[in-house]
């Protein structure tokens, strides 16, 4: 088990507020949870809440949540929905591309050895260049299907948090269902690597990146020629 880390993460420049930017390593896929704290105080967004929900929990520290933001509905990203949620109360935001992913959960988990609860029904769709505003926090949607044909990326002041689509030197499997080779490299080029070069990009599991540095070095866009 990963220790908890923290990193503080300062707005754009006129255009929000900073946020603490809390890292969980959870789970046996060693998946990351991210817990956003509005610096000016305010409720808490949790990004991907995949596993040990009694770490999530403590990291809130009772604090308001806001909403659950899934990225997509991977068995690592979504095993602790259920009881964060509940625990919160807090809404849980999905794609509807991955519905059939979050429904089947419990089957998933079965066939790797382990055990999860079932997660409560989606309570909001989301959606392609949509606007989500929870307090002084602000993100921009983006669709970036390939990994699981849900998956979205969620863009803040500064940095993103993308999933499973791109990793520091790699990108995410497309040999799950619903994977597609050809469709994820088509989204990073459109929706990561048009990002500005300098914004953090936040991944589902291993350390945060930039875009600049994934579009210069990581063979898997570089040697594909969408960098």
């Amino acid at each position: 088990m990963t220790p908890d880390t923290d990193a503080v993460v300062p707005g754009a420049s006129g255009a929000g507020t900073a946020c603490d930017v809390g890292i969980l390593t959870v789970g046996p896929f060693q998946s990351n949870c991210y817990v956003l704290r509005p610096s000016g105080g305010g409720p808490l967004v949790v990004i991907d809440p995949g596993d040990e929900a009694d770490r999530i929990l403590a990291k809130i520290a009772g604090d308001d949540v806001a909403a659950i933001l899934l990225t997509h509905a991977h068995l690592d990203h979504i095993g602790a929905v259920k009881a964060v949620a509940a625990a919160t109360g807090a809404p849980v935001y999905l794609h509807p591309g991955d519905r059939f992913l979050y429904d089947a959960a419990v089957e998933h988990a079965r066939a790797f050895g382990l055990r999860v609860e079932a997660p409560p029904a989606p309570d909001r769709e989301l959606t392609e260049g949509e606007t989500l505003r929870f307090g002084d926090l602000e993100f921009e949607v983006r669709h970036v299907p390939g990994h699981s044909p849900g998956h979205v990326i969620f863009v803040t002041d500064g940095m993103a948090f993308v999933g499973d689509c791109v990793f520091h030197g790699s990108i995410g499997r497309t040999d799950l269902p619903g994977g597609d080779m050809r469709t994820l490299l088509a989204a990073i080029r459109k929706e990561i690597l048009s990002l500005p070069p300098d914004m953090v990009l936040y991944p589902g599991h291993m350390g945060p990146t930039t875009v600049r540095h994934e579009a210069q070095t990581n063979p898997f866009l570089v040697q594909g020629g969408y960098a």
